[in-house]
């Protein structure tokens, strides 16, 4: 029997091939079509998304500059921190892990000495095995810190020797103790000096920390410096990987002032005890130096501790008043004038003139001593040393109004002295501008005019340096993170008087301290110059001046042949005495004997 087998054969169509490579090359064209869109057209949009989720970008904040003061010694000048900066921690327990909370309380009780109220307070924390964080102490310094790792880092590994391998306690974050590190803003000195420096702050927000008021202000966008960044990615675990830019951060300007910081300790103190003895509501010190202007001391009280700058009853006591207070100046002012009378040739030292005990105007205005007495015939330099209201007119009575401005002008007062420092006021001389006698008559002896008690000093200062205007300054130095320096050095800002005119009138201010009402100024051994002033207060309601109310100063320099210091005290408000000879001038005179050994001047007389 025969088999036979019939073999069927299938052609695929030309046709069917053509369409499958036709969709073939489609999904090709798709597929590429999809990766332009995506790597090309869309390449920075996931490139963002892509970085976001494993990019990181990190800002690096940069060290705030120092402010520092200088210390002077055998071996020259070193500096002496006034602002600086110092890493505190926040130290806190995660009870839910804590296993021993009464070794936990036992380390903090020894470390940071701990009473027996504040440890049974931290007992309850660490026990409180519902919550994952209890603050334990805030603002611990490194050193502490340091201890109490070693003790709780024992404590971890004596616990893990009873765990078995994969229980064991890796850090001591896993213990359940915390350190955040901080880095604060602190000011060794405290309340000394602080209205030079102000404090770091707050700004209107409430987030960024910003400098407020004194150099602190003023000096913000040179002390704060530049952030840096880090820009890179990071891996799964969180760690940067290989291959991250970075820009470096600049810190900010560290400052070195002509602040000498045993003047600035001492003045401080004494004018601290003298408010206390006067019963003053508050006080205002500064010493500069007679041949530089460079400020030595500038002290306020009552004052404030910059590392709790909160702590205060009233913003108020921030005012720098040095800078700030205007006030109208009184009897110290008698010598400016005088100044002025004795330039222009219009009196002598020894010129006389018969004091009847006032002055009268055509206005009508009449003008009385302070003690409503006529003293009779008396010299220029009697006018000084009994400090007659009567005869200051009469030295000034010759000079043209407009003369006597443009003086008071050049002495510095009506504009500011651009110290490097915030709060500086202009102070109010604009009666002198008005038409009348009176105007020029009540300035020549401090009234109706108002001044700052570095303006005062400064004018005073152009008698003890021959005749000229110095500009005051507080910086000696700005040294900035890239090396580069600014250097501040003395200035001469103009010629006010004649030299001759300087020293008859320092001689002058001599005498008014050996036999005037200034006595209390004096230091045994030293030609002390100065003259004291007893201003009344204007009440801004009235018009008129208090009764109950007067800011007394003294300002001078010594010694009187080559002045070392020039200095003011002034005091607002003082009870314990009438007159500035029992307030202002005792505090000076301390303080002038501090400075005369301390600058090592030998005695002259």
């Amino acid at each position: 029997m025969a088999l036979f087998f019939r073999t069927n054969t299938y052609q695929v169509s030309s046709f069917r091939i053509k369409a499958l490579e036709g969709v073939i090359f489609f999904l090709i064209i798709a597929i590429f079509g999809r990766l332009f869109y995506l790597q090309i057209i869309k390449h920075d949009i996931y490139l963002a998304q892509g970085l976001s989720q494993r990019g990181v970008i990190t800002d690096v904040s940069p060290e705030r500059g120092r402010i520092f003061a200088l210390v002077n010694n055998e071996a020259g000048s070193e500096l002496y921190p006034l602002a600086i900066n110092k890493v505190y921690y926040e130290v806190s327990v995660d009870p839910s892990k804590v296993t021993q909370p009464q070794n936990f309380a036992n380390i903090f009780t020894e470390v940071l000495g701990l009473d027996e109220a504040a440890k049974t307070e931290v007992v309850a924390k660490v026990k409180k095995t519902d919550r994952f964080y209890e603050l334990i102490a805030k603002d611990v310094e490194q050193t502490k810190v340091d201890q109490l790792q070693a003790k709780f880092e024992t404590l971890r590994l004596d616990i893990n020797e009873k765990l078995s391998d994969k229980d064991q306690i890796k850090t001591l974050e896993a213990l359940g103790v915390n350190f955040v590190k901080n880095v604060l803003r602190f000011y060794p000195d405290k309340e000394v000096g602080a209205h030079i420096l102000g404090f770091l702050g707050y700004d209107d927000k409430g987030t960024s920390r910003v400098g407020k008021y004194g150099l602190e202000g003023y000096f913000e966008n040179k002390l704060v410096g530049s952030s840096g960044m880090i820009v890179g990615e990071k891996d799964v675990a969180g760690r940067l990987l290989s291959g991250n830019s970075a820009k470096a951060p600049e810190n900010g300007a560290d400052i070195t002032l002509t602040i000498d910081r045993t003047v600035q300790y001492s003045a401080c103190k004494a004018l601290e005890k003298g408010v206390a003895r006067s019963g003053a509501k508050s006080g205002t010190v500064i010493v500069i130096s007679s041949e530089t202007g460079a400020i030595l001391a500038m002290c306020g009280y009552p004052s404030f501790d910059p590392n709790a700058y909160n702590k205060v009853a009233s913003a108020d006591v921030y005012n720098n008043n040095a800078v700030y207070h205007a006030y109208e100046p009184g009897s110290v002012m008698k010598v400016v004038a005088m100044a002025i009378a004795i330039d222009q040739g219009k009196v002598r030292p020894d010129t006389v003139f018969n004091d009847t005990g006032e002055v009268k105007f055509s206005s009508g205005q009449v003008i009385k001593n302070s003690d409503l007495k006529g003293h009779g015939v008396v010299s220029m330099k009697d006018v000084l040393v009994e400090s007659l209201n009567t005869g200051i007119v009469f030295a000034t009575a010759e000079v043209n109004n407009k003369i006597f401005e443009d003086y008071i002008k050049k002495f510095g007062f009506g504009e500011r002295t651009d110290l490097d420092i915030s709060q500086e006021s202009v102070g109010d001389i604009s009666s002198l501008s008005k038409r009348g006698d009176i105007y020029k008559a009540t300035a020549s002896f401090g009234q109706g005019i108002t001044v700052t008690p570095l303006q005062m000093v400064n004018a005073v200062n152009v008698i003890a340096n021959r005749g000229k205007l110095l500009k005051p300054y507080l910086i000696s130095q700005i040294k900035y993170s890239n090396g580069s320096s600014e250097e501040f050095k003395p200035t001469v800002v103009r010629q006010v008087i004649d030299k001759a005119t300087a020293s008859q009138l320092s001689a002058m201010m001599v005498n008014i301290v050996d036999n005037g009402h200034s006595k209390t100024a004096a230091v045994p051994g030293y030609y002390v110059a100065g003259k004291t002033g007893t201003a009344q207060v204007a009440n801004p309601d009235t018009g008129k001046y208090y009764a109950d109310r007067t800011i007394h100063s003294f300002v001078g320099f010594a010694p009187n042949d080559n002045p070392k210091f020039t200095a003011i005290v002034e005091l607002d408000y003082p009870t314990s005495a009438r007159f500035a000879e029992g307030t202002a001038a005792p505090i000076f005179g301390e303080i002038a004997k501090f400075l005369l050994e301390y600058y090592q001047v030998p005695p002259s007389r």
